[in-house]
């Protein structure tokens, strides 16, 4: 009898597998960065496919098989739908998705990046969003998720935005340093070699 692990995940990407199946990617509270086969999810009568839809977040029970994780079950809890039909949201979205598909190796677990990844799509998910406001939360998340990676090292001057949680608010104040963040993003992407 296997084990049943039931985790929160949002689904960075899928890719088809043979003729009905999808290798999803799921980026856990629990677990981290998962790559999970389901089978049959291309059917028209697959009750998981609505469940699992690119960019989307929900509850998933996962079984390790013996090579591969299997989804056995999942129930949606958001897709994020005004974030979809933003093309700034969106793009934000499939930025981040890859930069921790990127980054994140295997399944180690860090419920920070997790925690700040879900509050921001959430945040994106207002149809009333400003496209200032998207620009700093992509800014924000990004900064925290590159030092939760221990990639930013001990700067005074971006303090102020790594702990606590993300408002819109303080978002907004990182604007105004915005050259100084991209120039230690990228400093910290360079020095990752991925």
């Amino acid at each position: 009898m296997h084990h049943i692990y039931h985790t929160h995940g949002f689904i960075l990407g899928s890719r088809n597998k043979g003729e009905a199946n999808k290798m999803l990617t799921i980026y856990t509270r629990e677990m981290g960065l998962v790559r999970a086969m389901v089978q049959g999810i291309r059917l028209h009568k697959s009750k998981l496919r609505f469940s699992l839809q690119d960019f989307s977040y929900a509850t998933i029970d996962l079984v390790r098989g013996k090579d591969i994780w299997r989804v056995t079950s999942a129930k949606n809890i958001s897709s994020f739908p005004f974030a979809r039909t933003s093309r700034s949201s969106l793009l934000i979205i499939v930025h981040v998705s890859s930069l921790l598909e990127r980054l994140c190796d295997g399944e180690e677990s860090n419920e920070k990046i997790f925690d700040d990844f879900t509050q921001v799509l959430y945040l994106l998910d207002d149809m009333n969003i400003e496209s200032s406001a998207r620009e700093a939360l992509e800014l924000h998340l990004v900064l925290r998720i590159m030092n939760s990676l221990g990639y930013i090292g001990d700067s005074l001057k971006l303090s102020d935005y790594l702990g606590g949680s993300i408002d819109l608010n303080r978002t907004e104040l990182l604007l105004k340093e915005k050259r100084s963040i991209i120039s230690h993003i990228n400093k910290a992407i360079n020095e990752s070699q991925l």
